[in-house]
C-alpha cells in the first residue's frame, strides 16, 4: 500500500513538472518575427532578419553551399552585392544605449548612430563603418556601393561666435564673414573586394545607377558669401573616376541616375531667396549638364515651372525622363500683422467639392501637388503629360509601351461622401508626344491598360463583365465564361457593386489576357472572338481552390507563354494552402508542388538566375518559419528558429467547426482550445468576431499587447475557449445578421461540446465588431461581460459625422459600404434606429468594457461617450477606457500592454471569478491620474 501511495506521489510530481505555465504579461517583448528576408542573384546566400517586439534583433548571414550560418546583433536592411562578393547591412545602436539617450533628452545630432557593416562573401571578412546614415549597393553587375555618413555633431559655441550670434540680430550690422555650418557630411564610394574608395565632403544627396555604372551626388558646399554652392558629381566606376558635372550658386537637388548609368538628372534654381524656380538638368555619358527644361520650354505650361516635389524617375531604357511641374511658386506677402490680430475661420460651404476637415487632411499633398512630365533623352524634347484637368497618370517604368492611362476624378469628388462608385475620366496618353485622348467619362470602375497599350480591359459594374477594348477604347467584346462563372466577387454582401476578383496579366505579345474568377484562371484571346480557355482546367472550382499566379520576376511586365506558371492555392473549404504549377494551354489539370495543413504568409521570393525560392510558412501552432527550395519544391530546408521558448508554455490547438445560423446559411467558424485541454472539464468561452474569419485558420497569432482585440494565443492559453465566427449579412440589417451568426453559433457549441460553461461566456469585438457587440447584448443576455472597442452606438448621429483620419463623411458606410444600411437616413430612418444599441440601452443587462480613445480617427469618440452616459444613467455596469491622443486601434506600446491587462482583468473577474480590479471597483479620478499608487498597470 505504501508503495502504491509512492509512486502515485511520483506520478503526480512528474505531471506537475510536466505541466506548461501559461502566457504571462512579461512574454511580449521577446516574442519574435521575420521581418526581412532576401535571397542573393546566384541563390546560394539568403540573408534573414529576426526581431523582438521590443528590444534587439538579429540578421542571420546563411550560406547554402556550405550550410553555414553567421549572425549579426542589430544586423538591418542587408543587401546582397549583384554576384554575391559581398553583403552589405546596417547595425543599430542597442536598445538599451538608445533608450538611455532618450531619456537624457539628448539632441537629434547627439543620440547613438547605425553602423554599417560589410561582410566579403564567403571568407566572411568584416569591415565596420561607424555612424552612417544611408547605403546603397546597385542591383546589378557593378561590385562599387556607396555610403554617407552622418553628419558630425555641432561643437558649442566659443564666445567670438556668441557674439557674433548676438551682433546678427541687430539691425543693419553688419554681415559675419564665418563660414555657415555645412549641410552636408563625408560621402564614401567604395569597391569593397579591393578596398578602393573615394571620398567627398559636404554630401547631401546621392543616387546609384541600378547596374552601378555611375554613382551621382550633390555637395552643398559652405562659404562666407552664405549663399549655397551646389556640386554635382557623377562617379563613372569603369574607369573609376568622378568628374564634376554642374557648379552654381543657389539650389540643387533631387538627383536620380537612370539604370544603366548613362544619365544623371537634377533640378537647379540659381534663385537666392526662399522661393525659387527651378530647371531641369542633365549629365549624358559623364558629360558637363545641360539644362533641358525651364520655363521657356516650348511644351512647359504658362505661369508654370519644374516642381521641386516632382520625383525624377528614368524608364528602363533611359529614353523617357519622367519629372514634375507645377504653377510657379509666389513669393508670399510680408506679414505685418500679429497673430492675434488676425481672424481664424472655416466656412463650411454646400457646394465644395471636398467637405474642410478633408481639405485639411490633403492640404500638404495640395500645396506640393505636381503633375507629370517627360523628357525624352533620345529626341531632346519635352512632354506635359499631366495637368490640372487630368491630374493623374498611371504607368510602368519597365513598361516599353508608349501609352499611359490618365486619370481625373475632380468632377465627381463631391460624391465620395456618400458613394461607394469612384467615378473618374479615364484618358489614354501617348509617352511619345504627350497627346492624349479621353476614353471613359465618368467611369465607376476599374480601368486596366495593357503594358504595350494595345489593349484596354474596363469592368462594366452593371453587366458585371469585363469589356475588352482597343487601345483608343473601342469595346472590342465583352468577356463571359461558360456557365456564366462569375468574374465578381460571390460573397459580397454589402449594398455595393461587388468587386472583381481581378487580372493575372497579359501574355506576351499581348496575345491573351488572363482573368480571375472565384476559383480559376482563364485565358481570352485578345485578337479574335475565340472561346475562353480555363487554364486551371476547372480544378479550383470542383475542388474547392483557389488558384492565383505568382509573379517569379519582377522585372518582367508580361506572363510568359513558356515553362511552368507557379500559382498560389487555398482551400475555401479546410483552409490549407501551398503551391501548385500549370503550363500553359495544356488542358491538364494543376500540379501539386506542396499543399499542407498550413498558411503560407507571403508569396515564394526566387533567385534572380538560379532556380531556388524562399517563403515563409506557419500554422495556428507554428511560429512562421523560413524555408527554402527548389522549384520543384524538393530538398525542403528549414532555416530559422524564430520562436523555441514557444515550447515552454501551455500553447493554443484549433478546430474548424460549421453550423447552420438562424437564417439557414451553411457557416464556419474556429473553436481554440488550450494545449493542456481536459475534455472533462469546463471552460469559460469569449466569443470574438469582425466578419468573416475561417479563413485564417491557420494564421499564427503571436501574444502581443493588444491594439483593441483580444490575443488570441494569450487568452487560450490561460485557459479560456475563443469561438471566431463567420458572418454573413442582409442588407438593412446588420445587428440582426450578427445575431443570427453568432447566437446560432454559440448555442451549436453549447449543444455540440459539455466542455463550454454556459454560465461563463464573454464577447470581444472591436470597431465594426464593437458595433456589433453592442447591438448583440441589446438582444440576448447569454453573455455574462463583453469588451466592445470603438462601438457605434448611434448610426443617426454617426451617419453626419467625419472619420478625422481622412476628413470624409460618413454617409458612405451607411448607405453602400460594411454598416449595410443601404439608404439614406431620410429614406430608412427606422432602420438607422433598429440598428443603433443607444436607443435600446434599458435592454442591456450585461456588464460592457468599452474602449473609445480621444483621437480616433475612424469611429468619433462622442459614440462611445453617447454610449457610456446612457448606461450610466441608466444605472448599468459599465467603464470606458479613453486613451489620450490615441487612434482607433492603439499605437503606443504602453498603451497596448495597459489595455492587455485591463482586458483580461474585465474577463478573469466576471468569468473566472477573481476579485474585482480596483480601477473597476473606484474608478480613478483625474486627481490620481497617472501617479505611481498602483493606477498605472505598466512600468516604466
Amino acid at each position: 500500500m505504501k508503495r502504491i501511495f509512492l509512486l502515485a506521489l511520483f506520478c503526480a510530481a512528474i505531471n506537475l513538472q510536466a505541466q506548461k505555465p501559461p502566457l504571462d504579461q512579461s512574454v511580449y517583448d521577446s516574442w519574435k518575427s521575420i521581418t526581412r528576408q532576401i535571397i542573393s542573384d546566384d541563390g546560394n546566400w539568403i540573408a534573414y532578419i529576426i526581431e523582438p517586439q521590443q528590444g534587439d534583433g538579429w540578421l542571420y548571414i546563411f550560406n547554402l553551399l556550405t550550410g553555414r550560418k553567421d549572425s549579426v546583433a542589430r544586423g538591418i536592411n542587408p543587401s546582397f552585392s549583384a554576384n554575391s562578393r559581398y553583403v552589405a547591412y546596417s547595425v543599430k545602436p542597442a536598445y538599451l544605449v538608445t533608450r538611455q539617450a532618450k531619456k537624457k533628452k539628448l539632441k537629434e545630432d547627439q543620440m547613438p548612430k547605425n553602423n554599417l557593416e560589410i561582410r566579403r562573401l564567403p571568407e566572411g571578412e568584416t569591415v565596420s563603418i561607424p555612424a552612417v546614415k544611408s547605403f546603397m549597393v546597385p542591383s546589378e553587375k557593378s561590385l562599387w556601393m556607396a555610403y554617407l555618413l552622418e553628419k558630425k555633431p555641432s561643437g558649442k559655441k566659443d564666445d567670438k561666435q556668441k557674439a557674433d550670434s548676438l551682433n546678427n540680430v541687430k539691425a543693419n550690422q553688419k554681415k559675419s564673414t564665418k563660414t555657415p555650418e555645412p549641410k552636408g557630411a563625408e560621402f564614401v564610394i567604395l569597391e569593397p573586394i579591393s578596398g578602393k574608395e573615394f571620398r567627398f565632403q559636404d554630401v547631401i544627396e546621392y543616387a546609384v545607377a541600378k547596374n552601378g555604372g555611375s554613382i551621382s551626388f550633390i555637395q552643398d558646399i559652405p562659404d562666407t558669401t552664405k549663399i549655397e554652392n551646389f556640386k554635382v558629381n557623377v562617379f563613372d566606376t569603369g574607369k573609376e573616376q568622378s568628374r564634376i558635372v554642374f557648379e552654381g550658386k543657389g539650389s540643387a537637388k533631387n538627383i536620380a541616375d537612370d539604370p544603366s548609368g548613362k544619365y544623371s538628372a537634377f533640378i537647379y534654381s540659381g534663385d537666392t531667396a526662399k522661393t525659387r524656380i527651378y530647371d531641369l538638368w542633365l549629365s549624358a555619358s559623364f558629360n558637363n549638364a545641360v539644362r533641358i527644361v525651364d520655363t521657356t520650354t516650348m511644351a512647359m505650361p504658362s505661369g508654370w515651372s519644374v516642381s521641386e516635389n516632382g520625383t525624377i524617375t528614368f524608364s528602363n531604357d533611359g529614353t523617357r525622363l519622367f519629372f514634375g511641374t507645377a504653377q510657379k511658386p509666389v513669393k508670399e506677402p510680408e506679414d505685418t500683422l500679429l497673430d492675434e490680430e488676425k481672424y481664424k475661420l472655416d466656412i463650411w460651404s454646400w457646394n465644395d467639392d471636398l467637405l474642410q476637415p478633408m481639405q485639411k487632411k490633403e492640404l500638404d499633398q495640395e500645396l506640393k501637388r505636381f503633375y507629370r512630365a517627360v523628357y525624352h533623352t533620345d529626341r531632346n524634347i519635352m512632354f506635359q503629360l499631366a495637368d490640372t484637368s487630368m491630374p493623374v497618370i498611371r504607368f510602368d517604368l519597365k513598361s516599353s509601351g508608349n501609352y499611359a492611362l490618365g486619370t481625373s476624378g475632380k468632377r465627381y469628388r463631391k460624391l465620395i461622401s456618400w458613394e461607394s462608385r469612384d467615378y473618374q475620366d479615364y484618358f489614354i496618353v501617348n509617352l511619345e508626344n504627350g497627346v492624349r485622348q479621353k476614353l471613359l467619362t465618368g467611369y465607376p470602375s476599374q480601368v486596366v491598360l495593357s503594358p504595350g497599350g494595345k489593349f484596354i480591359l474596363s469592368w462594366d459594374v452593371d453587366k458585371k463583365e469585363w469589356a475588352l477594348r482597343s487601345g483608343t477604347g473601342e469595346i472590342l467584346r465583352m468577356l463571359s465564361v461558360p456557365g456564366n462563372f462569375p468574374f465578381y466577387d460571390e460573397l459580397n454582401d454589402t449594398p455595393s457593386d461587388p468587386e472583381p476578383y481581378g487580372v493575372a496579366g497579359f501574355t506576351e505579345s499581348e496575345r491573351q489576357v488572363l482573368l480571375y474568377d472565384r476559383y480559376d484562371i482563364w485565358s481570352f484571346e485578345t485578337d479574335r472572338n475565340e472561346a475562353p480557355v480555363n487554364l486551371t482546367n476547372g480544378y479550383g472550382r470542383t475542388n474547392n481552390l483557389r488558384f492565383r499566379y505568382i509573379n517569379l520576376d519582377p522585372d518582367v511586365e508580361y506572363i510568359p507563354l513558356k515553362g511552368p506558371l507557379y500559382l498560389s492555392t487555398f482551400n475555401y473549404v479546410n483552409k490549407e494552402a501551398g503551391f501548385y504549377y500549370i503550363n500553359l494551354f495544356n488542358r491538364k489539370d494543376p500540379v501539386k508542388l506542396i499543399f499542407e495543413k498550413a498558411s503560407f504568409p507571403r508569396l515564394l521570393t526566387k533567385a534572380k538566375n538560379a532556380d531556388r525560392v524562399i517563403w515563409q510558412k506557419e500554422s495556428f501552432s507554428v511560429s512562421p518559419e523560413l524555408f527554402v527550395s527548389d522549384l520543384n519544391f524538393t530538398n525542403i530546408k528549414k532555416l530559422s528558429v524564430t520562436n523555441p521558448q514557444q515550447s515552454s508554455f501551455n500553447w493554443l490547438t484549433a478546430e474548424l467547426v460549421e453550423w447552420t445560423s438562424f437564417d439557414k446559411q451553411k457557416l464556419q467558424g474556429i473553436l481554440y482550445k488550450p494545449e493542456d485541454f481536459v475534455a472533462s472539464k469546463k471552460y469559460p468561452m469569449i466569443v470574438y468576431f469582425y466578419e468573416r474569419s475561417s479563413d485564417g485558420f491557420y494564421n499564427y497569432f503571436p501574444p502581443a499587447p493588444s491594439a483593441s482585440i483580444i490575443n488570441r494565443s494569450f487568452a487560450v492559453s490561460n485557459g479560456y475557449l475563443l469561438f471566431v465566427p463567420d458572418i454573413t449579412y442582409r442588407i438593412g440589417y446588420p445587428g440582426e445578421s450578427c445575431y443570427n451568426a453568432v447566437m446560432s453559433g454559440t448555442y451549436a457549441l453549447l449543444d455540440r461540446y459539455d466542455f463550454i460553461d454556459r454560465e461563463r461566456l464573454g464577447l470581444d469585438g472591436q470597431s465594426w465588431g464593437g458595433y456589433q457587440i453592442a447591438w448583440l447584448v441589446t438582444r440576448t443576455d447569454l453573455f455574462k461581460c463583453a469588451y466592445a472597442g470603438a462601438a457605434v452606438s448611434n448610426m443617426i448621429s454617426a451617419y453626419g459625422g467625419i472619420r478625422w483620419e481622412s476628413g470624409m463623411s460618413r454617409m458612405f458606410q451607411y448607405e453602400h459600404d460594411q454598416s449595410r444600411i443601404g439608404g439614406t437616413i431620410w429614406e430608412k430612418p427606422l432602420q438607422f434606429i433598429e440598428n443603433s444599441p443607444v436607443f435600446f440601452v434599458p435592454k442591456i443587462n450585461t456588464p460592457l468594457l468599452l474602449m473609445h480613445n480621444d483621437a480616433d480617427g475612424a469611429v468619433p469618440w462622442y459614440q462611445g461617450i453617447e454610449f457610456l452616459t446612457a448606461l450610466r444613467r441608466l444605472g448599468k455596469p459599465a467603464w470606458m477606457l479613453s486613451y489620450n491622443d490615441e487612434a482607433h486601434n492603439l499605437i503606443k506600446r504602453p498603451n497596448r500592454k495597459d489595455l492587455s491587462i485591463r482586458k483580461m482583468q474585465f474577463f478573469d473577474h466576471y468569468l473566472k471569478g477573481a476579485p474585482i480590479p480596483s480601477w473597476m471597483k473606484y474608478g480613478i479620478p483625474q486627481t490620481e491620474k497617472g501617479k505611481k499608487d498602483g493606477y498605472n498597470l505598466v512600468n516604466d
